[in-house]
């Protein structure tokens, strides 16, 4: 099986394409405090984290929520953020919808 690197960072372990991690490794990654915190609520669990790509969108739509903030309309955004309109009245409804329904928990 392959050595240990992931984007050069020598501390993923290349087993058959997947990654694992020591508790050491997860430290060294994330900081003890963040780690602990991790281990504390998922230890044990196989866990999917999201992707690079998952981080990107979840930027583009928190810029495209401060738009509608600052009185953006569905049109404007579209332009702007070169998505269809009708993607541009998704986000905001979705936006909507969650402050919604933790408002009533």
């Amino acid at each position: 099986m392959g050595g240990e690197t992931v984007s050069g960072s020598g501390i993923f372990p290349d087993m058959d394409g997947r990654r694992a991690m020591s508790a050491e490794g997860l430290i060294s990654v994330l900081g003890r405090e963040a780690a602990e915190r991790l281990m504390y609520c998922w230890g044990g669990t196989r866990v999917s984290v999201p992707d690079l790509d998952e981080l990107q969108k979840l930027r583009l739509r928190e810029r495209i929520l401060k738009a509608y903030d600052r009185g953006a309309t569905p049109a404007q955004v579209a332009e702007r953020f070169g998505i269809s309109v009708r993607t541009a009245q998704r986000i905001r409804s979705f936006a909507n919808y969650v402050e919604r329904d933790s408002e009533i928990m």
